[in-house]
């Protein structure tokens, strides 16, 4: 059986893409986050990517809410920023929740990949 998340490093765009194969609990996306914020390629400034354009329907309102503050734990930690990329409407809305409702943390939502890629390297002057 495939792990439902995999991680990829890209150092040279300083950003790590977490693609989801399938919808993990919250525990195991929040330990495969831990994982990627203890490697030592990870550096602080870096984004990272929640990839979830192969999942057809949208996290629950607990999970998202569970997600939402974790990241915000982490902020006060590691200077991260996160994109979440979705293939669904529904699934876009529950990250623009995510986005509002993030005290901390900078979360942004996107329905595509190149988009989230461009925001987290600072391009085009979408810094917020």
């Amino acid at each position: 059986m495939n792990k439902p998340l995999y991680v990829e490093f890209d150092p040279e765009r300083r950003n790590v893409r977490v693609v989801y194969q399938t919808q993990p609990s919250f525990e195991q996306w929040k330990t495969t986050i831990k994982s990627v914020l203890e490697d030592p390629r990870f550096q602080s400034g870096f984004g990272i990517l929640l990839d979830r354009s192969r999942i057809l329907s949208p996290a629950t309102s607990e999970y998202m809410h569970s997600l939402v503050h974790f990241v915000d734990q982490q902020a006060s930690q590691n200077d991260v920023r996160w994109a979440i990329v979705t293939s669904d409407l529904a699934s876009f809305g529950m990250g623009r929740q995510a986005e509002l409702s993030a005290f901390k943390a900078t979360i942004r939502t996107f329905k595509d990949r190149t988009s989230a890629e461009l925001w987290l390297c600072g391009a085009a002057g979408s810094l917020s």
